[in-house]
């Protein structure tokens, strides 16, 4: 890497998961810190980083520049003719500013595999980033009894193979002036070459088996139909392999308490108990459904699914 300039980065994550984003892109080689919003991250090829691998980031913006708010302008019309065409984005913050693009162009929750969603779809990424959040890296089970149209069974099986998010996306970077194709194409092939066969069983189950049948053509279609197990039962009959292993789940929710939202809560709480040696997550939309599920929990976090505020709670039983 000697005399290869590095790249600085902002990623943007869902509001909560800015450690857990700075962290991953610390693994993936870059060096980065939380900050509100997402992380900053700087590195060798930084923008391809964090386009191609970053499995909780939502977007990724280029800085391109950053000094003294006098020189905004002056920057500005030198970035314009190095990039003709890149939208630039400033932003100002005291007596300092920065200039920076969108290097990924098209949000990077959209993975390119799910063409169909149910009725209450979580964000690739936001799945993505509570895995890492839990610590899964697939070498134990892992188990989503709630799985809808197999969003996070799916994101799952991903991790625990390696793929990088990103391998089979064109990002907008690659179309700017001085674009380094063959440091690109580098950077694809050495994600490409952690990929393995996910170690370690990953199970999906849901009640209704149209979601079922939706999280079945949805790991078809993410190459995943071979690894993600998805049966139809209710999360109370499940019978999990033994511990350790992880577990994430998001629970139905609803603005009232109605009947079909407390007994799948219930239903939770009964497959907690059998969970022993496992760590488990649950995206709570209402908090306060977590009274139907016993003891306590070991952290709880809080972060952002699509504007509603949401409580994680992991617990160790």
């Amino acid at each position: 890497m000697t005399g290869v300039a590095p790249q600085r980065v902002f990623a943007a994550c869902a509001p909560g998961l800015e450690p857990t984003l700075a962290r991953e892109l610390d693994r993936l080689g870059l060096a980065a810190r939380a900050v509100a919003g997402g992380a900053e991250a700087e590195g060798p090829d930084a923008w391809a980083v964090a386009c191609l691998g970053s499995r909780s980031a939502d977007a990724v913006k280029a800085r391109l520049w950053e000094g003294a708010a006098p020189g905004l302008a002056a920057a500005r019309r030198d970035l314009a003719r190095r990039y003709p065409g890149v939208e630039l984005e400033s932003r100002r913050d005291g007596e300092r500013a920065t200039l920076s693009a969108d290097a990924a162009g098209a949000p990077l929750f959209k993975r390119g595999w799910r063409a169909r969603v149910g009725a209450a779809p979580l964000r690739e990424s936001l799945a993505g980033g509570l895995l890492l959040e839990l610590d899964y890296d697939g070498s134990t089970p892992f188990l989503d009894p709630m799985c809808g149209s197999g969003t996070i069974a799916i994101e799952a099986a991903l991790l625990a193979g390696r793929r990088a998010p990103g391998l089979s996306r064109t990002f907008a970077f690659e179309g700017w002036p001085g674009h380094a194709a063959g440091r690109t194409q580098a950077v694809r092939e050495r994600l490409a070459a952690t990929e393995r066969i996910p170690p370690a069983p990953v199970l999906a189950s849901d009640r209704n088996g149209g979601a079922v049948r939706l999280a079945g053509k949805n790991a078809e279609a993410a190459g995943m139909a071979g690894v993600v197990r998805i049966e139809r039962r209710d999360a109370a009959e499940v019978d999990p392999p033994p511990g350790p292993g992880t577990c994430l789940v998001n629970p139905p929710y609803g603005i009232r308490l109605d009947r079909e939202v407390e007994e799948s809560w219930r239903s939770l709480g009964s497959l907690l108990g059998r969970l022993r040696g496992w760590t488990v997550g649950v995206l709570a939309g209402d908090p306060a459904l977590s009274r139907f599920l016993p003891g306590r929990p070991a952290r709880v976090l809080e972060v952002q699914n699509g504007g509603i505020r949401c409580a994680f709670p992991v617990y160790r039983p």
